[in-house]
């Protein structure tokens, strides 16, 4: 029998018909050998609610939302329902104001179906902005607030105590961004010179616009820990009628939510050092056949001009194969040293290996410029990476810096060396004894190395460019524990990927970055910070080490509650970051964020923010596949979406809740889209998919990434391309959804998965479309890898695609995401895979995943 109406997706126009086959119910998450039922989480669903007597209670006021209106597909108003006789549930709990009801209909052949008219997808509007929220300022925020660019709670509204937040099933945390740019709202600065940065003395919270001037303005209360603290004598001012300093407007730590103390000298271990940049590059034959060699060497060049640090800042290089290159850089040309001990590398020109940029620039450009000739006839194969670290770490560690590993190869020689574990069996699905297979590292080495690296200040990037398994699992542990990022450009060319390895390290090497920091997060009494998720070495219990933080990185935290229940109306939550600008200077960045504390579910149902707690709870099923299986990992984040959907559920008006309607909380009718996008994502993948450094890249990616950039990496953006259509003012059209029946052989798209962009092409797209694009009138036999689009003024077609592209990259981290070409039938996977609305092999459609939803919700009832 044909499959029911809704559950599938069509194939792609053109491509052979499947079978017709009707799809298998509640399938499970990808890479497990086949369908499996979704897994059911533990867990007794909430009862209806009982009578409500009297009139409703005032609402907190909730910062940063705004009460939505009446929409299609919401056809139940809220307030306080009385229910029918002998419901049970929480006396106190006021009912869902506004939400979306879903139609369950039945269909062909007897199966319920959600009319396709009626499913939740991202408006115009909101997909307007790559971005979204991060680039919308306060967002609605109230003044003094932290702006969600630097922290996004995944609940504006903090329960009230640990059986409120059991009830909600929401993730509690923020999603924090500390070195945010904001070109338009610069952090302001503050000096409070001789008067000392101004803290609690029991807590050490800093002064914000949160705390409470007491005694005409001698006092002030912590607004973290209540305690009452003298105010120092120059930092006194009268307080006006409300109780409020005169002075507060002219006071940016007492009217901003986010700002920069000058640290004194009681804030540095030692002075602050210059900024140093130590590039580690093999220079074997791959790594010379491939071009990286050489797209490195030319990008160094170029960039060492634009280094952050002035006069101050300092650079050396060392190259690497089954031997250890040193550069003596103080004469009129620099002069290689050979080590070849790799069982105890060192340094043959100890202090000498770094020089100062500006002093020594002219030698430096001349070794880079030099680099790709003097390996060109190199037939090295063996690679000592682990012997290169250890070199480098020998080097720097009296000043510390970053290191930039630059690797083409596996390690094969020395310590460190690994073995080509891919396709071990078992491994290979992401099983094993040691839990995540081939996620998991194969030795301690690098670990070990990168927690040295971390107590001495130095940071890790690791440029992996191989053109095979590299065990990038294992390399990962250099960034992870160093604050540093993993940049994968598997089976790199220097003519297909070059450009983008270029411009990629060009941002890296000159973006706002801060030396030797560590950051703390502070919250307010009854609640405690559990765990944390990013790049860092934890020092103690909540002090994250960070030898290099910059504007892309972000961190999470979990919150938890340490008391039965909060006895405050408000909660606080702020993050401090110490560190050190590349000018010298010694700063502390306060982020601070107040919310209100409530009882009433439907509060913060309606404060909820659906990209951070899609964030939150990507990185953790990320933690659960390093640590368990990609089982696990989806597994966690479907019963995160259930569990939500069935707490609500609990709370909508008696005579919504039908057997008929899957309720949606208004801010969170995304959550099931958004979920399923993240569980197709290629971490969860079968292995013939995806390869195991494809996972470790992505697992390193979402630990840095932001809230809505882990959004956009699991649901990205589709537009026509060609013929155009009528754009809106950000220059883009309206997205289409993501899926096959938005799809046409004769039509262009441009798809944005946040970390690349794809061109792709229908197999009937015209001859003379393609002719006025590349020049060729047909791509059959065209490498496509290395397949550019002609100059803009080359005809309209071109001009077209081209402003097409440089809209859809503006507001990206890097500022350019790379383009590249894909045709219908010809290695256009990555194309079919973003087409999450369709059901896969192993996963379900969109409408099915929807439908399974409404079953286990009812089951729970």
């Amino acid at each position: 029998p044909p499959p029911p109406a809704g559950s599938g997706a069509p194939p792609l126009p053109g491509a052979a018909p499947p079978p017709m086959a009707p799809p298998p119910p509640r399938m499970g998450p990808p890479g497990m050998g086949g369908a499996i039922p979704m897994m059911q989480p533990p867990g007794q669903g909430a009862g209806p609610l009982p009578p409500r007597m009297g009139a409703p209670p005032s609402r907190p006021s909730l910062p940063g939302t705004t009460p939505p209106s009446a929409r299609a597909g919401q056809p139940f108003g809220g307030g306080y329902v009385q229910p029918a006789v002998g419901m049970s549930g929480d006396f106190d709990q006021p009912l869902a104001e506004t939400f979306r009801a879903l139609t369950v209909s039945s269909g062909p052949g007897g199966g319920s179906v959600i009319s396709p008219a009626e499913l939740q997808r991202p408006t115009a509007e909101e997909l307007a902005e790559p971005m979204r929220l991060d680039t919308r300022g306060d967002s609605g925020r109230q003044r003094g607030q932290c702006p969600p660019k630097y922290m996004r709670m995944t609940t504006n509204a903090l329960p009230n105590s640990p059986a409120t937040k059991g009830k909600a099933a929401l993730p509690l945390g923020a999603i924090i961004k500390p070195m945010a740019r904001d070109d338009a709202a610069p952090v302001a600065v503050v000096n409070f010179g001789a008067v000392g940065v101004v803290r609690c003395r029991r807590c050490r919270t800093y002064v914000n616009p949160f705390v409470t001037f007491i005694d005409g303005g001698r006092r002030w209360r912590c607004n973290v820990c209540s305690l009452a603290n003298d105010c120092p004598s120059d930092y006194i001012c009268d307080l006006d009628e409300h109780g409020v300093r005169r002075d507060v407007a002219e006071r940016p730590e007492l009217s901003s939510g986010v700002v920069e103390f000058v640290a004194p000298a009681e804030y540095m271990v030692r002075p602050p050092q210059p900024p140093v940049f130590l590039f580690v590059v093999e220079v074997s034959y791959a790594a010379v056949s491939s071009g990286m060699l050489r797209c490195v060497a030319a990008t160094l060049a170029h960039t060492i001009d634009h280094l952050p640090g002035g006069e101050r800042t300092q650079v050396g290089v060392i190259t690497y194969d089954s031997t250890l290159h040193f550069y003596n850089l103080h004469g009129s040309t620099p002069q290689m040293l050979v080590v070849p001990e790799l069982d105890e590398p060192f340094c043959p020109m100890p202090g000498e290996a770094l020089v100062n940029l500006s002093e020594r620039r002219d030698v430096v450009k001349q070794l880079l410029e030099k680099l790709p000739s003097m390996f060109g006839a190199t037939q090295a194969t063996e690679v000592a990476t682990g012997p290169a670290l250890k070199a480098a770490y020998t080097v720097a560690q009296h000043v510390g810096g970053k290191v930039s590993l630059f690797s083409a190869t596996r390690p094969t020689v020395g310590d460190g060396k690994l073995l080509n574990r891919e396709g071990a069996g078992g491994a290979a699905n992401g099983k094993g004894a040691e839990g995540g297979g081939l996620l998991a590292p194969a030795c301690d080495f690098y670990k070990t190395l990168a927690v040295d690296c971390s107590k001495q200040q130095l940071c890790i990037d690791v440029w992996a460019c191989h053109s095979a398994y590299a065990d990038l699992a294992t390399l990962a542990l250099l960034a992870r524990h160093t604050g540093g990022s993993v940049q994968h450009f598997p089976a790199f060319s220097d003519v297909a990927a070059g450009e983008r390895l270029s411009r990629a390290l060009q941002h890296s090497l000159t973006r706002e970055q801060g030396l030797e920091a560590v950051m703390r997060v502070r919250a307010s009494r009854g609640l405690r910070i559990a765990a944390f998720y990013g790049h860092f070495f934890i020092r103690g219990v909540d002090l994250l080490a960070l030898p290099n933080v910059d504007e892309d990185k972000s961190f999470a935290v979990e919150i938890a509650h340490e008391e039965n229940e909060i006895g405050a109306s408000t909660a606080c939550l702020q993050a401090a970051l110490l560190y050190t600008t590349t000018s010298g200077e010694r700063r502390i960045r306060v982020l601070t964020l107040e919310l209100p504390v409530t009882s009433a579910l439907n509060s913060i149902f309606d404060s909820a923010d659906v990209d951070a707690c899609v964030s939150l709870t990507a990185r953790l099923a990320a933690e659960a596949t390093l640590s368990a299986s990609p089982l696990t990992g989806a597994e966690k984040l479907q019963n995160a979406c259930l569990e939500a959907l069935r707490a609500y559920r609990s709370l909508c008006p008696p005579h919504a809740k039908t057997t008929a309607a899957l309720l949606l909380p208004e801010n969170l009718r995304l959550l099931p889209l958004y979920t399923l996008a993240a569980m197709k994502a290629a971490l969860y993948a079968s292995p013939a998919e995806a390869r195991a450094d494809e996972r470790a890249a992505l697992i390193a990616t979402i630990a840095n990434a932001s809230a809505t950039e882990a959004t956009v990496l699991a649901h990205p953006r589709l537009f026509q391309a060609y013929p155009p259509l009528e754009k809106g003012p950000n220059g883009l059209p309206a997205p289409l959804p993501l899926s096959a029946q938005s799809v046409q052989t004769n039509v262009a798209y441009l798809l944005d998965d946040g970390a690349q962009l794809s061109l792709w092409f229908g197999r009937d797209v015209p001859s003379e479309m393609l002719q006025a694009a590349f020049g060729w009138p047909s791509l059959q036999g065209v490498d496509l890898a290395t397949l550019r689009l002609l100059p803009p003024n080359t005809s309209p077609v071109a001009a077209e695609i081209h402003a097409l592209v440089d809209a859809a990259r503006v507001g990206r981290p890097a500022g350019w995401t790379p383009l590249r070409v894909l045709v219908q039938g010809t290695s256009d996977t990555p194309f079919v895979r973003a087409l999450i609305e369709d059901q896969t092999k192993q996963m379900m459609s969109y409408p099915e995943f929807l439908l399974h939803c409404h079953r286990y919700i009812l089951s729970k009832a």
